[in-house]
């Protein structure tokens, strides 16, 4: 890591598309990436966590997501019974 008097630098990697996706989004909003970054580093450190819940392309959370997997794979594997609806 690179420092300059009170500053870091550091390398982040993510996919061309989601890069190109929040540089526009900080252009759109008069802000450069590194201070659009920084601001969203900043909010967490004062929160002591992140205001955003990390969700899959599909909406679900993280242990949603790994619970309807796992729910895949059992039906998949036929370690489920089938039951018919009833209506009342």
């Amino acid at each position: 890591m690179a420092t300059t008097g009170n500053k870091t630098n550091f390398t982040i990697k993510m996919d061309r598309e989601t890069r190109d996706a929040f540089d526009l989004l900080c252009k759109n909003i008069g802000i450069s990436m590194s201070a659009g970054i920084n601001a969203l580093v900043k909010q967490a450190v004062r929160e002591q966590g992140m205001s955003f819940s990390l969700r899959d392309q599909n909406g679900f959370i993280l242990n949603q997501a790994a619970a309807l997997k796992r729910r895949a794979a059992e039906v998949d594997a036929g370690l489920v019974e089938n039951h018919d609806l009833i209506e009342g």
